[in-house]
């Protein structure tokens, strides 16, 4: 279960960041609020998870999923480039996160 919390803190977290975009530096009021609630929520959830994940492996398959997920929703969403070397290290993060999940406990 635990494990399942933290992939959904990581989701969180890549709506926290789409949320921050959208805000324009805080200024849209829906999107910083949405901002803030993803925020706090992965926050949360990463605590929950981190009571039975170490706190290593915890930590970086939460950002690898913060990250590679806000590299798909920019190319995806806000036109970002998707230059073959962006995406050999996008799936980088995604192995590594991958490789402490299955090696890391």
């Amino acid at each position: 279960m635990a494990w399942l919390i933290l992939i959904a803190a990581g989701f969180c977290e890549v709506a926290f960041v789409t949320a921050m975009k959208l805000s324009d530096g805080f200024r849209v009021k829906i999107y910083t609020l949405w901002s803030i609630v993803a925020g706090g929520l992965s926050f949360y959830m990463l605590s929950v998870a981190l009571t039975q994940i170490s706190v290593g492996t915890g930590y970086a398959v939460w950002t690898g999923i913060g990250a590679a997920g806000s590299v798909l929703v920019g190319m995806l969403f806000f036109k970002e480039s998707k230059e073959p070397v962006k995406l050999f290290f996008l799936a980088c993060i995604i192995a590594g996160a991958a490789g402490l999940k299955i090696f890391g406990g």
